[in-house]
């Protein structure tokens, strides 16, 4: 079965049980090569030991060694062998077919006091006489420490098993105990859909990494009810708008249409008609540009564009609205260098930002002068717009933002509660803010800034 097919719950107590198996093969490993070499030193220690007590006796009758050698007390060394010769390259070993000097190096026997070798089961020590030029030679077979050997093995690969079966049982309860909060949060999220955006993961321990999964969804939800509720509310009120001019156009249609009217009666139908028309265009036209600014995607790299450039030409919009625009606005545009007035920013959207800040000023403006600036504050563009008409109320002005939303006061003017939304939207997309300061019989004053280019 692939790894990849295999549940977190499977996967852990494997890689656990595979990490121990490996961790404890290679501890194992390690005590017993560390017992093994203590059984040789010490098994060595003891021929050694058996050495120097028969060359202790073979010194005593140099002129008789092998007779020293019968006359040596019985040890404890397993099936020991002892031989004294002038030659040991020539001793044939107990197995019948092997030197002695084709498993050591007789060379040595000059620079070291005792040596050691080892063929098959037995060890030999060595002790190698520089004046006689003889040689003692001990061997035995240490059985005892190779049954040691032997039992340690079997305990280590049988405690290896068993610690490897145990920690996977043990690892599986628990990962499973572990990870079944995951599998209910999993449960949860997925019965929460676009009619249950109110239901929430539940919480245990704030803590944990669970916990905070668990608050980092469950804001995640709060967001995704927020945005969809915004757009429930956008979608309807976005549909309201846009019926009310399309069902006063079919209304005058309908009327014009019953029967026959005079040329004057037709002429102001399709003029009523024209206007809707155009009030819904404009509907379309802000919503489109709502959508564009919305949509959280990063628009690609631009050159810098003239504010002022863009200034006038939203300017000249406003008067093809209100002819009377001409005489009720002054503009002032203030700049020191041309390039002061440089901005990266969609000029579509720069364009429809200035519009619907002297729109709002002409529309709502009341025929008085409304005053408009254009100029460098600090390290941003400036558009400051005055009007000396209605005022807004301080508890509403930062509803105004909202989309769709409208003053009471001012509900008999035909609009639709999209222009300021628009604009606040556009100055963050570009870094930039709008401020609104208005006071009762004294107007509303609106500041829109962008960052300028350096």
């Amino acid at each position: 079965m692939p790894l990849l097919s295999l549940t977190i719950r499977q996967r852990l107590p494997l890689f656990i049980s595979l990490s121990a198996l490996l961790i404890l093969l290679l501890e194992g490993y390690f005590i017993y090569a560390f017992s093994v070499r203590f059984c040789e030193q010490e098994f060595r220690g003891r021929i050694q030991a058996r050495l120097a007590e028969a060359d202790a006796l073979i010194s005593t009758d140099r002129q008789h060694p092998l007779h020293a050698i019968n006359e040596l007390p019985s040890g404890d060394l397993p099936e020991e062998n002892i031989f004294y010769i002038t030659d040991p390259r020539q001793l044939v070993l107990p197995n019948g077919n092997q030197l002695l000097g084709q498993i050591v190096d007789t060379n040595q026997f000059h620079t070291c006091t005792f040596c050691f070798a080892h063929s098959g089961q037995r060890d030999y020590g060595i002790h190698h006489d520089s004046l006689t030029h003889s040689t003692l030679i001990v061997s035995a077979i240490d059985r005892y420490g190779q049954s040691k050997l032997l039992n340690l093995r079997i305990g280590i690969l049988l405690g290896i098993l068993l610690g490897v079966l145990l920690l996977t049982l043990v690892s599986w309860f628990w990962v499973k105990k572990m990870l079944q909060p995951v599998a209910d949060k999993i449960s949860k999220a997925r019965i929460i859909g676009a009619k249950s955006l109110n239901l929430r993961l539940n919480v245990k321990n704030n803590y944990d990494e669970l916990g905070q999964l668990a608050l980092t969804f469950n804001e995640m939800l709060d967001r995704i009810e927020q945005g969809f509720y915004i757009q429930q509310q956008f979608i309807r009120n976005a549909s309201h708008e846009i019926r009310t001019p399309l069902t006063a156009i079919t209304t005058e249609a309908d009327l014009a249409l019953q029967q026959d009217r005079s040329p004057k009666i037709y002429q102001q139908a399709l003029e009523n008609i024209r206007v809707q028309a155009e009030n819904l265009n404009e509907l379309v036209t802000q919503l489109l540009l709502m959508a564009k600014v919305e949509t959280k995607i990063n628009l690609p790299e631009q050159p810098p564009i003239a504010a002022d450039e863009v200034m006038l030409l939203a300017f000249k919009t406003l008067q093809a609205k209100y002819p009377l625009a001409g005489q009720l606005t002054h503009l002032q545009i203030e700049a020191s260098d041309a390039s002061a007035f440089l901005v990266r920013c969609d000029s579509t959207l720069l364009q429809a930002a200035f519009f619907n800040l002297l729109d709002n000023a002409i529309k709502y403006g009341n025929n008085q002068p409304v005053s408009v600036r254009l100029f460098i504050l600090g390290q941003s563009l400036c558009l400051e717009v005055i009007d000396r008409g209605l005022s807004i109320p301080a508890d509403e002005l930062k509803r105004v933002f909202e989309p769709f939303y409208r003053i009471g006061s001012n509900s008999h003017i035909s609009g639709s509660g999209i222009g300021l939304s628009l604009v606040k939207s556009i100055a963050e997309k570009y870094g930039g803010s709008i401020r609104l300061a208005s006071q009762a019989s004294q107007g509303t004053t609106a500041q829109f800034t962008l960052p300028a280019w350096m």
